[in-house]
């Protein structure tokens, strides 16, 4: 058999950074820790759950949320002054608590400066850098999940049942009540903590492909209040 190597994967956070602060320690003798991504919107605290995830060494995969962000961010100097399709996209599907995060105004007329000060931090570099996918020995960590033919897009917005794989896949994207996990096949861990559910880490065993431990953690009110 095999020797094990123990591995945690963090659920979408969607900037309940307490949330994350508070599951955080949980997870403390677990040598590497990644996270299926989406760690902006909706949530007050995206700003914080970035750096957190910076200054923790955690490897997020990029989201569709992150995508959203990236394109809107790199689209507002060609469209300044307007909105273009992509900022739009952004502002209704939660940018508009990220851009609060960082410059304490929902009002697209400041986009600019939340631009200036999201580039300025450092996230944007951190973010654009982020890979789709982390291919481990017998397991996938991705947004969504990854389907036959798919490319870049559908591994980031797929809502459909997955490909099976000769790897476990761990995905988000697709809020569910409890995690879901078929062995030696899938498992979706986004628990749909911003939506005042948990949220969910799950230990594993890359050399095996399976899931070994859950750990969750309740949403904390003062993400959303």
């Amino acid at each position: 058999m095999p020797m094990s190597k123990t591995i945690a994967v963090i659920g979408d956070i969607h900037g309940c950074y307490n949330t994350l602060e508070n599951l955080f320690p949980k997870l403390k003798n677990i040598p590497e820790i990644y996270s299926v991504g989406d760690l902006v919107d909706r949530g007050l605290h995206s700003r914080e759950v970035i750096q957190f995830c910076m200054d923790n060494l955690i490897r997020p995969v990029r989201g569709n949320h992150e995508d959203m962000l990236l394109n809107a961010i790199d689209k507002s100097d060609k469209f300044f002054g307007f909105m273009s399709k992509d900022s739009e996209l952004y502002y209704y599907n939660g940018g508009r608590e990220t851009q609060y995060s960082y410059i304490q105004s929902r009002l697209f007329s400041n986009f600019k400066k939340f631009r200036n000060e999201f580039r300025s931090s450092g996230h944007y570099d951190y973010l654009r850098k982020l890979p789709l996918k982390y291919d481990l020995e017998k397991v996938v960590i991705s947004h969504a999940g990854i389907i036959e033919g798919g490319d870049d897009y559908s591994i980031i917005w797929n809502r459909s049942t997955p490909a099976v794989l000769d790897k476990l896949q761990i995905f988000g994207h697709t809020p569910v009540d409890n995690l879901i996990y078929y062995k030696n096949y899938y498992s979706n861990i986004d628990t749909g903590c911003v939506f005042k559910n948990k949220l969910t880490a799950v230990i594993v065993d890359t050399k095996l492909g399976s899931i070994i431990d859950t750990i969750q953690e309740d949403f904390h009110p003062s993400d959303m209040e």
